[in-house]
């Protein structure tokens, strides 16, 4: 990690760019991107973050030259205008406070406190081709009713990193970034932001691209990302490391897919060589999936799709999303998927520039045939982000990588939330969620299985002195209660200031 920050020092370049990317957590400006991208103003794939800013900056060029827009589309352009300027200054600062009497079960893409108290701030520049972001967060020590706030807390360098841009689309980037795969509203299969980021070295696009070739040039705007992280802590096999594949396409206006791999490998005492990542990058029949400890790593892929289009005349957009990830199988063909499938609309409210999304969330994220265990298909409980090697599975700091739910559990969320005239955020959810649902003691939310009832609503409001956040939640029932059934009132608060 050292060398590889030191050489990008080295290579900065001349040129003045902005920040590369905009990261999760903020669900308003995720919302006004997919706006704008139904609509076609943003081209290339947008359910991976972080989204580079030279992929949205294009849509709210072509948004301008378009005429006059509706009101609430014109909002839109306006807020991520607004953002985009803030992102292009030289130097920038931030600072950011959470807290909450109980953190919340479910880590959603819009950014929630992970333990009690929670502290971020941090200072970009922006140097030529060189971008450096430095700062730090400091995370208050987990609840003693949830085994999944207890561990990784204290301080960290994320949001620190470093990206150097090669030639005009493409960056190579070091440090602690936050990663979400997927068009999930209440999380994410492979990549999401349920653990604290990890340190990590990567290479990405940066604007879509078409690959001029017959047959390839039909997948439309294409991007891709890979990076290897290290999970750096004590566990089952120490600070092994964990790679991120993913490429995603547009093959048409309205429909993206993505493919997505994760590949976790090496750590003390397992083997490390050229030969043992090259199987494992293979990860065909032999090369990998051998069920025995000769195995290189613990494998899963996936892939996501979403479908966004204008509906009729009103100015409201559909959104359709699926997305899956599996686990290896001694076989070649891969038959252990967790899914999650989602539908809703986004659109006008009125005629002052209000905009309402809303919809519904699917998860089931037991390992069972492609069609999942509700459709009679086979189940394999306790697989889905365990692995038979790496016995403290697809984690870090004992939360798992990918959904903030873990592996065997079910959910469905209604959500609604509306972006009034002064772009203030206000949303409502509610969500039914069974944790653990045979009770396998490598689940690491709830050692019991547990149904939960949660319901939530909140408003984000922006003033001059900041974002500021507010949030309830009425909780029925928690995990790792067998015996009881308790009424959790949680409150949170947050505020973010930039400048």
């Amino acid at each position: 990690m050292k060398a590889f920050l030191a050489a990008l020092l080295l290579l900065q370049g001349a040129v003045v760019a902005a920040s590369p990317w905009v990261g999760p957590g903020d669900a308003r400006l995720r919302t006004d991107v997919e706006l704008l991208r139904a609509h076609g103003y943003i081209l290339g794939p947008v359910d991976a973050w972080p989204l580079p800013w030279s992929q949205i900056n294009r849509g709210i060029e072509r948004a301008r030259t378009d005429g006059a827009l509706p009101p609430h589309i014109a909002a839109a352009v306006s807020r991520l205008e607004r953002e985009a300027e803030y992102a292009g200054q030289k130097t920038r600062f931030m600072v950011r406070a959470m807290g909450t009497n109980d953190a919340a079960l479910v880590r959603t893409f819009d950014r929630v406190a992970r333990n009690q108290g929670e502290v971020t701030a941090s200072a970009s520049h922006d140097l030529g081709r060189l971008h450096v972001t430095w700062g730090g967060t400091w995370q208050s020590d987990g609840s003693p009713d949830q085994e999944a706030t207890r561990h990784k807390n204290g301080f960290s360098p994320d949001p620190s990193y470093v990206a150097l841009r090669l030639g005009d689309n493409w960056a190579a980037y070091g440090g602690w970034i936050d990663n979400w795969w997927g068009a999930g509203q209440d999380g994410a299969m492979l990549f999401s932001t349920s653990a604290r980021p990890m340190p990590k070295v990567g290479f990405r696009r940066l604007e879509p691209f078409t690959i001029d070739a017959p047959v390839l040039r039909w997948l439309g705007p294409t991007t891709f990302d890979f990076f290897v992280a290290i999970a750096n802590e004590k566990r089952d096999f120490d600070n092994p490391a964990m790679i991120g594949m993913r490429f995603a396409f547009q093959p048409t206006p309205y429909f993206e897919i993505g493919l997505n791999r994760g590949i976790q490998i090496c750590g003390s005492g397992r083997p490390c060589d050229a030969r043992t990542i090259g199987k494992a990058l293979i990860g065909f029949g032999d090369f990998d999936n051998t069920g025995t400890l000769d195995e290189p790593g613990n494998q899963l892929a996936g892939f996501d799709m979403s479908y966004r289009r204008p509906i009729g005349d009103t100015g409201q957009i559909l959104k359709l999303t699926f997305a899956t990830t599996a686990e290896d199988a001694d076989n070649i063909l891969i038959e252990q998927f967790a899914r999650q499938i989602g539908a809703g609309i986004s659109g006008p409210v009125g005629k002052d520039g209000a905009l309402l999304d809303a919809g519904f969330e699917y998860l089931d994220s037991q390992a069972a045939k492609f069609l999942g265990s509700l459709m009679g298909s086979k189940a394999y409980p306790g697989s889905t982000y365990n692995n038979f090697i790496y016995t403290d599975g697809w984690t870090y700091g004992r939360r798992p990588v990918g959904h903030s739910l873990d592996g065997d559990a079910r959910a469905i969320t209604v959500y609604s939330a509306l972006t009034d005239s002064r772009n203030r955020r206000w949303y409502v959810s509610g969500r039914n969620i069974v944790l653990n649902l045979h009770s396998i003691p490598s689940y690491r939310i709830s050692k019991s299985r547990e149904e939960v009832a949660v319901f939530e609503g909140g408003v984000n409001w922006p003033t001059k002195f900041g974002d500021i956040k507010a949030s309830a939640r009425l909780q029925q029932n928690a995990p790792d209660t067998p015996d009881t059934n308790p009424t959790l009132v949680q409150g949170e608060i947050g505020w973010t200031t930039r400048f």
